[in-house]
């Protein structure tokens, strides 16, 4: 039941070539990123990048803004569309759950997620052995880490906007919303990075890919992944209590 939900959403994203447009897009961000680094020296900043650490600045745009404005809109058609036209109301008359189906949502944005990141670290590997070859790997261990690391609060963001698009019943609101949240976000991780590392999962997502030379140690590591496990649990039992006391 689950997988016939689950090519049901993604038969509806394909419909839509949303997919397909991140891809062209992110693609001409790498290569443009990757030329600049190139035509650039070491002391300036983009010419830090070039070579083996490329791959980490693509991770760092990717998750900047791209990537999380990217999967709240997915967020928002899968649910917040469906919400607005009634449709959760249909499953429920074919013996499928809400809950069922909003498993299979979920389990969509995680799969889309997933794909877009292993994008750009593929694209990114890719594109920088074109231009400095072997010396794309000279940083590997450093740049796979960060890759691994930022698993966590990837999975934490995407139930994040699942619980919220549960609270949003359009997707011009959704997307404003992230977009709010994004920001200010941004602004507190930058200048309030000590206080909020405590509590902000979606502060790990700058500390793990070393977002404004911030130093990956062993206690932001534990630190991290402690806050974005708590905050998960936390998040899957606000969408079930939401789902529960859902109203049509």
């Amino acid at each position: 039941m689950i997988i016939r939900l689950l090519n049901i959403q993604f038969a509806r994203l394909k419909r839509q070539k949303i997919l397909y447009l991140f891809f062209i897009v992110m693609a001409v961000i790498i290569i443009s990123n990757a030329l600049q680094c190139a035509g650039s020296s070491e002391d300036n900043g983009m010419g830090y990048y070039a070579g083996g650490r490329f791959p980490t600045m693509c991770m760092q745009s990717y998750i900047d803004i791209i990537g999380t404005l990217f999967l709240s809109f997915i967020s928002a058609v899968l649910i917040c569309g469906e919400r607005a036209s009634g449709m959760f109301r249909q499953p429920l008359l074919n013996g499928i759950s809400r809950k069922q189906l909003l498993l299979a949502k979920t389990v969509s944005i995680f799969t889309v997620a997933l794909i877009c990141f292993l994008f750009v670290i593929i694209f990114s590997i890719g594109t920088g052995f074109l231009l400095w070859e072997n010396h794309i790997f000279d940083h590997a261990q450093e740049y796979f880490l960060q890759m691994l690391l930022l698993g966590f609060p990837q999975t934490t963001l995407v139930l994040f906007l699942v619980f919220l698009s549960l609270y949003i019943s359009n997707i011009s609101s959704m997307m404003c919303a992230s977009l709010i949240i994004l920001l200010v976000n941004n602004l507190f991780s930058q200048f309030f990075g000590g206080y909020i590392s405590f509590i902000d999962f979606m502060y790990y997502l700058y500390a793990f890919s070393g977002y404004n030379g911030l130093e990956l140690t062993s206690k932001i590591i534990v630190l991290g992944i402690t806050v974005n496990i708590v905050t998960g649990v936390i998040l899957v039992y606000g969408i079930s209590k939401r789902t529960n006391n859902m109203t049509m």
